[in-house]
């Protein structure tokens, strides 16, 4: 059975780079399946551009510089220890980019947010299949249980500050709301961080992190039981 039109447009929305073989005869059965797997592709990509930064050329010859003239001891430590990585591992540019391409989670959600989080609400307004949710929450050994599952009405991987994770919109009584989900990334358990219009809740898992988003009349927090309860990191399955 060929996929619709509808059906295709959901899966470019939860993974626009996906290749596989039911994915690509969709693809190419019509103009318009190919136009709007151009336009999902572009759009990530301006997203990936969005939060990329690149590394200075000089990086690694200016720490080791720094680190051989005498400094206050509260600032020794941190410049010899990213030096030393650096030399260990031999790839600037990755440490950068995933240690140094945010001063902090909130400035990440803020820049992150502000590129599509209004624009993935619009989107959130039909259903996301649970076998979709699935699929992405076990590619980042993670599972959602079933009471996060009915509420999630729009899911994608994204960029986070320690690789992959994901961006969901879920339904509450008060609207709309946005979890960020990152595998890899620790948070303050409980903090609220503000920006532009919006606030973020973030709870600490036992794996990673998330943050659930909303506007400042939205009482995030709400939902903190709901995330820790049933977003199951370091594990999958249903």
């Amino acid at each position: 059975m060929s996929m619709n039109f509808s059906e295709f447009k959901k899966l470019l929305a939860a993974d626009p780079w996906n290749r596989d073989s039911e994915t690509l005869r969709a693809r190419n059965s019509a103009p318009e399946f190919e136009q709007a797997a151009e336009e999902a592709e572009a759009f990530e990509h301006k997203l990936q551009t969005a939060l990329q930064v690149s590394p200075p050329v000089d990086l690694l010859a200016d720490i080791k510089a720094i680190s051989q003239h005498p400094v206050q001891r509260r600032n020794w430590m941190p410049l010899a220890l990213a030096a030393s990585l650096l030399i260990a591992v031999g790839a600037v540019g990755m440490v950068w980019k995933q240690s140094q391409q945010w001063d902090s989670v909130e400035a990440y959600l803020a820049e992150h947010y502000a590129h599509d989080g209004d624009t993935l609400l619009g989107r959130a307004a039909g259903s996301v299949s649970e076998a979709d949710i699935s699929r992405i929450m076990a590619s980042l050994n993670a599972s959602a249980g079933q009471q996060l599952k009915g509420q999630i009405k729009f899911i994608k991987f994204c960029p986070t500050p320690e690789g992959r994770g994901a961006h969901m919109v879920v339904s509450t009584e008060q609207g709309p709301m946005t979890i960020v989900f990152m595998p890899a990334t620790q948070v303050t358990d409980g903090e609220m961080v503000e920006f532009n219009q919006m606030h973020a809740y973030l709870v600490n898992l036992e794996h990673g992190s998330a943050a659930i988003i909303g506007r400042r009349s939205q009482p995030v927090e709400n939902l903190e039981a709901l995330v820790r309860n049933s977003l199951r990191t370091g594990m999958v399955g249903a």
